[in-house]
């Protein structure tokens, strides 16, 4: 899930390029010190930066391993002519999330200065491409060089605009084998079944579907620029929560608004709008209001950012 659209980009005092794009597979992710939306419709299929409680991307391709590392390392050569830095590159079949980027910066040391070496951060992208892209032609591959390296709205849109014209192409794995979820409903402090459950009477009548878990544990304590609380998967109609939230801390109406929100992504169909992809429409962000603790939990968000980047 993923409050309001912000155009900050947190509390780090040198100027950064943005870290997030938007994905299909929707998410809540917090951004520095404001939530972000990070569902722009001119960036559909894109996701950076998301990590958090969501599986990773399903990377199971309809060809052999074999070609599959052979695209891998051919995309990565054409693509590194174009960017400075680094690029960790995996070649995917996920229909979902066309376009992942985490952008990362690592020491670099440069030559010596005065008897003294001295560092430099060099950037480094770690970056999941749908095999649609392993023969994309050199011009687009600038486009998605841009996009690595600062996302680019206008590369954003090309992208877009290539991904569609090729959409005939993006198809299913055949006979893809049932993935089993084991559902986490019972927390230690919060069931999601029961906050579900309840919401679903309240603001649905009954009409949800989707199932709910907890998502996988991860690392705590250590401070991050984002962190996904909540993400819908449609594939799989399936609601995840991040198990962070499940703390004495956390208030209760702040799970309830998490849960609440990707319902509503349960609900809503994703729109199109001038032949753009629309994840949060006007009847969605309504929605969002009718929520009885709205503001409230809006409020204990911008008061508890720091500690909501670091479960």
């Amino acid at each position: 899930m993923d409050p309001e659209p912000s155009d900050a980009h947190g509390t780090d005092p040198s100027p950064a390029p943005p870290q997030h794009s938007s994905t299909p597979r929707h998410a809540f992710s917090a951004h520095g010190d404001v939530f972000r939306e990070g569902f722009a419709p001119q960036k559909a299929r894109f996701s950076a930066d998301a990590r958090g409680s969501d599986p990773p991307p399903r990377s199971a391709l309809p060809v052999s391993p074999a070609l599959r590392a052979q695209q891998s390392t051919a995309l990565k050569r054409r693509l590194a002519a174009h960017l400075e830095g680094n690029i960790e590159l995996v070649i995917t079949d996920n229909r979902s999330v066309m376009v992942s980027v985490r952008r990362l910066h690592t020491p670099a040391r440069s030559g010596p200065a005065r008897g003294h070496s001295t560092h430099t951060r060099r950037p480094s992208y770690a970056v999941r491409l749908h095999h649609l892209f392993a023969d994309a032609p050199e011009p687009l591959l600038r486009s998605l060089a841009r996009y690595i390296s600062y996302d680019c709205p206008d590369a954003s849109r090309q992208l877009s605009a290539y991904i569609d014209a090729n959409e005939e192409h993006v198809a299913e794995p055949s006979a893809p084998a049932e993935r089993a979820v084991v559902l986490r409903t019972q927390g230690k402090i919060y069931d999601l079944a029961e906050i579900a459950a309840r919401l679903n009477k309240r603001y649905f009548d009954g009409r949800v579907e989707a199932q709910i878990t907890w998502g996988r544990n991860a690392a705590r304590g250590r401070a991050r620029r984002s962190v996904r609380l909540g993400s819908y998967c449609v594939e799989d109609d399936l609601i995840r929560i991040h198990p962070g939230l499940d703390q004495r801390w956390v208030p209760d109406f702040y799970v309830e608004w998490v849960v609440y929100h990707e319902m509503l992504h349960a609900m809503h169909p994703i729109e199109r709008v001038g032949g753009r992809r629309v994840f949060h429409s006007e009847a969605f962000l309504a929605d969002e209001r009718r929520f009885e603790d709205y503001e409230r939990a809006h409020a204990w968000e911008r008061r508890s950012i720091a500690a909501l980047l670091s479960i």
